[in-house]
Parts: structure tokens; sequence; C-alpha cells
């Protein structure tokens, strides 16, 4: 790799490869409560300048079984491991993005790890808030009114401290972030909670990092209609993540492809028939 090779942005799986590498080496230990220098790292796995490479994030001669025995040396745990093991395996597919949902698992724990980097986020649903500004009345409500659950009983209490964590995180890092929501995520009938619900998604678009706006039903159809899309646009020149969902199918789209092209156009197209939260409310 050259120097010039450092300055071109790698997939998103590779630059979260890099992230994790960082988080498992400098995480405090017992004895070591800043971590492991790296030259702390034996030279049978690697050197300081290969290991410099793999957590740049922009290393694409990786091999996945140098990343399995920095983060034995490391002792990673076992889970942790097998997630990191993955991302490595789906960094270095000529393909990457038909890879990259295979490294996520039941709790969402690849995308949650690329959300938390992202400078910019953006976020659109036509029924439902978007689980990021999500109050606490708000799952009281979807609990309350699930009338099936699935093969395994959900644990709700676990997935209200998840929400509302992953929520605070977000209100503390202050990143910008937009939520277009269709007329249809407000009018639905909402509960006994209603009032709260409101009040809450009230101070959430009062934040000056937020942008919360909705899309009338005077509007018309647009394309983006159909689709819940999730946004994720990186400082460092990263490429920017398209996550989609819809009844025919969902998964990762890469920014710069025809598909990918035409939800970023498709998001810009519903932002334009948008109007402020605040104006809808009046």
């Amino acid at each position: 790799m050259t120097e010039s090779d450092g300055a071109i942005p790698g997939p998103p799986p590779l630059m979260e490869l890099g992230r994790q590498l960082i988080s498992e080496r400098t995480r405090p230990r017992p004895r070591l409560p800043k971590g492991y220098e790296k030259t702390d790292i034996p030279r049978d796995i690697c050197s300081p300048k290969t290991l410099t490479r793999l957590e740049s994030g922009r290393y694409r001669g990786l091999k996945v079984g140098t990343v399995l025995a920095l983060l034995r040396f490391y002792r990673t745990p076992y889970e942790l491991m097998d997630h990191i093991a993955r991302l490595a395996e789906a960094a270095r597919a000529r393909d990457w993005c038909s890879h990259y949902a295979s490294v996520l698992e039941d709790r969402g724990w690849f995308y949650q790890q690329c959300e938390d980097n992202a400078g910019y986020l953006a976020f659109h649903s036509f029924s439902v808030l978007p689980s990021r500004i999500q109050s606490e009345a708000y799952c009281r409500m979807i609990r309350d009114t699930s009338g099936v659950s699935g093969e395994d009983e959900f644990d709700w209490d676990e997935g209200l401290e998840f929400r509302m964590t992953r929520r605070e995180r977000w209100i503390r890092s202050e990143r910008p972030a937009m939520f277009l929501l269709g007329e249809a995520a407000l009018t639905i009938d909402l509960g006994p909670e209603k009032e709260e619900i409101l009040a809450d998604l009230g101070k959430i678009s009062a934040l000056p990092f937020a942008d919360v706006r909705v899309i009338p039903f005077s509007a018309g159809r647009y394309n983006l209609q159909t689709w819940t899309l999730k946004l994720l646009e990186y400082d460092d020149g990263e490429e920017t993540i398209l996550n989609v969902e819809a009844p025919r199918g969902s998964g990762f789209i890469p920014a710069d492809s025809t598909r990918g092209r035409f939800f970023t156009g498709a998001f810009k197209q519903a932002s334009g028939k948008s109007i402020a939260l605040e104006d809808f409310l009046k």
C-alpha cells in the first residue's frame, strides 16, 4: 500500500473493522488501563506498520487469519470475536454489499455500530415513528396494541431500555439528523398515550440538531412512500450507507449504485414535499 492509497476511503465493512480493532486494542484491562500499544503486539501476528494499516480502515490487503490472531491476543469475548471475524470476511468480499447484511444479528449489532459512527443521519417512515425518536410512551403504545407475539416471547423491558439508551446516545452526540414522517405516522390511533407521545416528539423536534418533518396526505404519492429508509453519512469520506426495507425485501445498498441513486433522489423528492412538524401540528 502506498501513502496515496491511505487517502482512499474503504467500503463501510472495512472502515468499521478498523474502528473495531482500535476499540479492542485500546479497551481498559485490569493491568492495562489504556489497553495495548501497537508495539506490544507480537511480531509473529503483525508489525506495528501492518496494524496501523488494518486500523486505518483502508487496507484492502487484510487477512482474516491476522484479524483472528489479533483478537485472540486481545482476549476478545467469543461473541464479539465472531462478529468481527464476519466483518473481516465481508470487508474482503469483492461485492461487499451482498455480504453486508450477513454480519448483522438479531439485535442489529453491526448496523448499530455504523449508526453510532455516522456524522449525519436521515430516516424516512410512512406509518410509524423511526425507532431513533420513539419515546417510552410510544413503546408502551406498541406493547399494548401488539396482539401477536413471535415464536419467542419478546422482552419488552429489555427492548425499551435498548431503544432509550440508543436514543440518548444520539442526543448526547448532537449529530444532525433529519426525520421524514408520513402523515399516517401521526394520525393513526395513538391511544391514551397520544398527548405524551406528541409532547415528546415536540421536544425532539426542538433540538437544534434534529429536523423533524411531515409529508402530508395532500402531497399525494411519492416514490419513497412504500419504503422505510435509513441513510448514514460519514465525515471522513467513507461511502454513504443506505438501509432500506419494504414488503418486497430489505438490505443494504451502495449509495453510488443505480439503485442507491434512486433512493437518495427519492429522499430528496420526499423532503421537498414535507413541512416542519411544528407547522403540521398547528
